[in-house]
């Protein structure tokens, strides 16, 4: 058997982890966000500001208790909250500081992407 997929597949992933800790530098230093924060609050702005909590975290490929792990913190500064729409569904939604937090790490990501 050959061991060619599997260097292919180790060798995307420390392509992938390489660009990580650039964009994690890169919006932690500027924005005080991680790349996964970037992520996370990009798909938010995608979906009009809003998203029921299962659907994020299986957007994200995340388990939901790990989401939560990723919301909390987010929260706490004001870019997310949690809420719950009119038949109880877990909603996480962006906020108005969330959403201009984006918008001023959106350069930073894009410029961080592009070297």
């Amino acid at each position: 058997m050959s061991k060619k997929p599997l260097q292919a597949c180790v060798d995307r992933h420390l392509e992938h982890a390489a660009m990580m800790f650039v964009l994690d530098d890169e919006l932690g230093m500027r924005h005080g966000l991680s790349w996964t924060d970037f992520v996370l609050l990009t798909v938010l702005d995608a979906a009009g500001g809003a998203a029921p909590a299962t659907e994020l975290a299986r957007t994200l490929c995340t388990p939901a208790s790990r989401l939560l792990q990723q919301v909390l913190p987010l929260e706490k500064i004001g870019l997310v909250e949690r809420a719950a729409d009119s038949d109880g569904t877990r909603l996480i939604k962006l906020r108005p500081q969330g959403r201009r937090m984006l918008r001023e790490a959106q350069d930073t990501a894009e410029n961080a992407c592009a070297s």
